[in-house]
């Protein structure tokens, strides 16, 4: 969420945004077809060039500061992966101001050059709620072909911004050079491996930071990790009034506070007036039943969107609309909660799987995310969520620091983590064989707390009414194609239930025949598939990443087999399983299965949890072997040999 820019820009930059561009940086008329290393030309791509140039450029006459951005990036593509990486190219419009312009060519192998059409360049809106987009296709790509794409837009003047180096493809040469009057102060951080920027003065009373590095490996998208987080990238500032961190991080406050915190309430009657109605419908005395009623009424009255618009954050105007940016609703809970003198705290915080909150280093990164956090109840809400009740901090959110702002003060701390015994799936499964039809009738009582029972509420709240089917697809009989559903019922679906965690629950019945295989006069009972599909880590190369987990869980199967008459059970004893990863003698993680009788019931028990949100590179092959074990698990099956 791009919440806090304009007024993150007004703490650090006091200066006028009106501008034209100054400097065309541009390709190569006579272009040069780069050769490719043996090595080079097995990858699917690889950039030559990627250079980026930020211009915070001075005018002689009337002084004002303007910021323009280039990106020139040269590619070879190798093969059909590549070319689909590269052949539709993505030009982010957030904080445009003016395309100054777009150039695109393709040169084949044999020296044939292809110029980009500019009436192809389209303008797609809000994509996936990223933002708005110029988008074009380059025309003639094929194997053993080289891209190269450069453009100038003039941006809205800010003090904050980032270049993110590392991509997923290996890159050759990268240049990051940012230009400024030396009138301008600047502070910069460089992360995980990027070389620090060194400082050049430029004839004309200006400097430039610049870094090179050569030979950039693509950064592995893996499971169970934050690759995102881990590329090599730089921030910066560029200020004319020049803080300290500490004082940023006080303007911070102070402007928070301000603008949303010190909201009354008496001004806002409309809200009030309009609250107080649903309030007498909804009556709640405790502070919990409070804060849950004003998030059904926020989210029942209010359409919230993934936008920039001033008019939609300003209050009064989201109150009449009933449509509010994440500012404007932010507004809409503050002034609510001050109504009801809640205590709260704002909480400011990153994605930790796209940047870790650094304390050090005030940036825009750092700031992507809003929280509400209650101090009373120890809980959160999300308040551009249209499901947000008083829980947990959000997954991605957790273990990374944030800074909470109250009416009075603020502090950086970092958000809890949920212990994965707060995190529970439980399934207890009943499993019966008509030997006669060769199927499978299984019974389930099934339970979920934590996240994973706020995501199934949510799931279940948008898809009863619309596709009821999806959601028992892959609530009950994940990975079971042919599985027929007998009956299906669900407890405790109100939203309000997930604040004292209590369990989302789902009893159901299905009969399945690819559970039951035929052999002769015996049969096989593949029991692991009741568990639903498994992730597995057998396919991985060389990690790169230490182990980030989405959160700490913790599943607890029970499955009671009826060995059917006149069968005996054979080649059960492959289903005691024991891997665990021990650190500082508390288990971080674990897999264990085993199996008991009792009279003529096989009883298999399975507990597999993770309790640790980090863990080291070193503990990835015990970390592999767990997850795997829950992989392997899911495929077993028992032979019954008739008697």
């Amino acid at each position: 969420m791009k919440l806090y820019f304009n007024i993150i820009f007004f703490l650090l930059l006091n200066i006028s945004a009106k501008a034209q561009l100054y400097k065309k940086h541009d390709w190569k008329q006579n272009q040069v077809f780069f050769q490719l290393t043996e090595e080079e030309k097995k990858l699917p791509s690889i950039a030559i060039k990627e250079k980026y140039l930020i211009q915070y450029y001075q005018t002689i006459i009337s002084q004002e500061i303007r910021l323009f951005e280039t990106n020139h990036n040269i590619i070879r593509v190798n093969s059909e992966k590549g070319i689909k990486k590269h052949n539709r190219v993505y030009i982010p419009m957030y904080n445009v101001k003016k395309v100054i312009s777009i150039k695109a060519r393709v040169t084949q192998k044999n020296g044939k050059i292809k110029i980009l059409n500019k009436n192809n360049i389209k303008e797609l809106k809000n994509v996936k709620n990223y933002g708005d987009f110029k988008i074009f296709a380059l025309e003639g790509v094929t194997k053993d072909s080289q891209l190269e794409v450069i453009y100038t837009l003039e941006k809205h003047l800010r003090s904050l911004g980032s270049v993110v180096v590392q991509k997923n493809y290996n890159i050759r040469n990268a240049e990051v050079i940012l230009r400024k009057p030396r009138v301008l102060g600047f502070r910069v951080k460089e992360y995980n491996g990027f070389p620090k920027m060194t400082l050049q003065r430029i004839k004309g009373n200006k400097e430039a930071l610049t870094a090179t590095l050569e030979n950039i490996e693509a950064m592995t998208d893996e499971k169970s990790a934050s690759p995102k987080a881990n590329r090599m990238k730089v921030l910066y500032q560029v200020a004319s009034n020049y803080a300290s961190n500490s004082n940023m991080w006080d303007n911070l406050t102070q402007n928070i506070q301000k603008n949303y915190i010190e909201l009354k309430p008496n001004i806002f009657s409309e809200l009030i007036e309009d609250y107080k109605k649903y309030k007498k419908n909804n009556p709640a005395k405790e502070s919990t039943q409070i804060i849950n009623n004003i998030c059904k009424y926020v989210t029942s009255n209010y359409n919230i969107l993934r936008k920039n618009d001033e008019k939609l954050s300003q209050l009064k105007y989201a109150i009449r609309s009933k449509q509010a940016t994440e500012k404007g609703v932010l507004k809409i809970y503050s002034c609510l909660f001050n109504y009801e003198n809640i205590n709260y705290e704002i909480v400011l915080t990153s994605n930790r799987f796209n940047h870790k909150f650094d304390r050090n280093f005030f940036s825009s990164s750092n700031l992507n995310i809003a929280l509400l956090f209650f101090k009373d109840e120890e809980m959160y809400i999300e308040p551009n969520n249209v499901n947000t009740r008083l829980n947990d901090a959000p997954e991605n959110t957790i273990g990374n620091n944030g800074i909470f702002i109250g009416s009075n003060a603020s502090r950086i701390k970092k958000i809890k983590v949920p212990n994965a015994g707060k995190n529970v799936i439980e399934r207890n499964f009943k499993i019966t064989v008509d030997t006669n039809k060769a199927l499978a009738k299984v019974s389930c009582h099934h339970k979920n707390t934590g996240y994973r029972a706020k995501k199934s509420r949510g799931a279940y709240k948008y898809l009863k009414n619309k596709d009821l089917d999806t959601f028992k697809e892959f609530t009950c009989i994940s990975g079971i194609e042919d599985a027929e559903i007998q009956s299906f019922e669900v407890k405790n679906e109100n939203l309000f239930l997930a604040t004292n965690n209590i369990p989302f629950i789902f009893n159901y019945t299905y009969n399945s025949e690819s559970l039951i295989e035929e052999v002769h006069n015996d049969f096989l009972l593949n029991f692991g598939k009741v568990i639903g599909t498994q992730n597995e880590l057998y396919q991985e190369g060389k990690r790169v990443n230490p182990i980030e987990l989405k959160n700490l869980i913790t599943y607890k199967y029970k499955i009671e087999i009826e060995i059917p008459e006149g069968f005996s059970v054979k080649n059960i004893e492959n289903i005691n399983i024991n891997k665990t990863v021990d650190l500082d003698g508390v288990a971080a993680c674990r897999f264990v299965s085993k199996y008991s009788f009792q009279n003529d019931t096989i009883i298999i028990e399975v507990i597999e949890s993770y309790n640790q949100l980090h863990m080291a590179l070193e503990n990835y092959q015990g970390y592999k072997d767990v997850v795997n074990s829950a992989f392997d698990f899911s495929k077993m099956s028992i032979l019954f040999k008739s008697s």
